[in-house]
């Protein structure tokens, strides 16, 4: 488990870590930790100990506090370890020190300006570098608000690899267009651009590359910021195989939209 800052836009991100475990069965650390700072540089992470924490510590980390180089990328991870690391990785650790499942452990990251600030609960795992991505938007707002899509991609090789993302309107399978997205990377499609109608639900679709689409709203007066995830298929399901459901569900609109896996 990793935890993010992040930086996009005009926006400044921030994250709040607390080492207050999430119950008090699954976990029983209690040692000090270091808390790296990780972050893509071409064929390797960087690694950089950013601070240490006690038990029962919290601390907020701000992007305007980091080197600019570290978000280059448009996101940094943090990582809890008792471990020393070396200041150039291959792929990303993997010993969990912070980890619950009931409920899973969590952190807070978002972004603020100089009137408004929003977040979510942020703690990332990485994601497959073979995988795909199909999600439906309902967040697009009108009048006085700019919509943007946030996708957010961690995978444990340190590449920044470019792909694409498709975007239709679900309703009638219209396509409206494609932008870049990228691994190890918060990508930023402009969604303002692609005309979507209060009458379509948008689809997206990346089938090179996994990644957590959010929804980012921002006022054109930078009066109001929001930010909302969508929930895969699967996280629906109470009983049976989900990733089974999860993979019919994507196959039933691959075949919609005249695509192949």
């Amino acid at each position: 488990m990793f935890f993010p800052i992040l930086r996009v836009l005009d926006l400044e991100g921030f994250l709040e870590l607390s080492y207050v475990p999430a119950n008090n069965w699954e976990t029983r650390e209690s040692r000090p930790m270091n808390v790296y700072a990780i972050w893509p540089y071409g064929d390797f992470w960087r690694c950089e100990l950013h601070c240490t924490i006690k038990y029962g510590e919290s601390f907020r980390i701000t992007s305007g506090s980091l080197d600019p180089e570290m978000l280059k990328t448009g996101i940094c991870l943090f990582y809890p370890t008792v471990q020393k690391l070396k200041s150039k990785l291959n792929v990303l650790p993997s010993t969990p020190y912070w980890h619950s499942n009931i409920p899973e452990w969590r952190c807070t990251s978002g972004f603020y300006n100089d009137k408004a600030q929003t977040s979510y609960q942020s703690e990332i795992f990485p994601l497959p570098s073979k995988a795909s991505m199909l999600t439906f938007h309902p967040f697009i707002q009108f009048n006085e608000i700019k919509n943007y899509l946030l996708v957010i991609n961690v995978i444990r090789e340190p590449n920044v690899l470019s792909h694409k993302i498709d975007l239709f309107n679900s309703v009638n399978l219209e396509w409206h267009g494609s932008a870049p997205i990228n691994t190890n990377s918060a990508s930023i499609v402009d969604l303002d651009s692609f005309g979507f109608t209060r009458e379509e639900l948008p689809l997206f679709l990346s089938q090179e590359m996994a990644g957590i689409p959010f929804g980012l709203g921002i006022a054109k007066d930078g009066s109001m910021l929001s930010l909302e995830h969508t929930h895969p298929p699967a996280s629906l399901v109470l009983f049976g195989n989900r990733n089974e459901i999860q993979s019919k569900i994507k196959k039933i609109w691959l075949q919609r939209l005249g695509k192949s896996k």
